[in-house]
């Protein structure tokens, strides 16, 4: 019975995961299509124009909020299903590539250059469950921006199906574990 249910919540969210890549491309390609509409209207900067584009970056940073909002209710229902072990494990969840080439993955994911982002680079923490079957789940970033934050998590699942975790082990044994990466981005100007 438990075997099944986990199967069941693997498909439902390898599914869900879909869906949610999509969403964030939906507001992507949204928020293209109405810049070169207003770029349109307006070719050469002016207030109105900046004042327009500020609300469709509000709009697609809502859009962006929403889908992480989603997903996160998705996985903290899978996640009930296999909860992370709370006691020291053996062997710590590993990314087949490599932490650094996880790391790297989502660097390139992050596209922050419509925000206007003025530091030159952004500290923050990840933490997700890399459940027992080596599902990456519930990505949580910190950082002291709400919106940069949110388009982390956004890159996280962008890229969460292009490898694979390995559960973390307790005695052998394939267990559910938190795991937390420090992330240093820096933006080109």
């Amino acid at each position: 019975m438990i075997k099944k249910l986990l199967a069941l919540a693997f498909v439902i969210t390898f599914v869900f995961s879909n869906a949610q890549v999509s969403e964030f491309q939906r507001a992507d390609s949204r928020y293209e299509r109405k810049k070169k509409a207003l770029y349109n209207k307006y070719p050469k900067p002016n207030d109105l124009r900046t004042k327009k584009e500020w609300l469709l970056t509000e709009e697609k940073i809502s859009s962006y909020k929403n889908a992480l909002d989603k997903v996160s209710v998705e996985d903290k229902k899978l996640i009930a299903l296999d909860p992370p072990t709370k006691t020291k494990v053996s062997k710590e969840a590993e990314y087949d590539k490599g932490k650094e080439s996880f790391q790297k993955l989502l660097y390139e994911a992050v596209d922050l250059a419509f925000l206007n982002f003025s530091p030159d680079s952004y500290k923050a923490t990840m933490t997700f469950t890399v459940d027992s079957k080596g599902n990456a789940l519930d990505a949580n970033v910190k950082g002291n921006n709400e919106d940069v934050n949110a388009f982390i998590e956004a890159a996280f699942y962008r890229i969460k199906e292009k490898g694979k975790w390995k559960p973390a082990e307790n005695n052998g044994k394939p267990v559910s574990s938190t795991v937390s990466i420090p992330l240093i981005l820096t933006f080109k100007k």
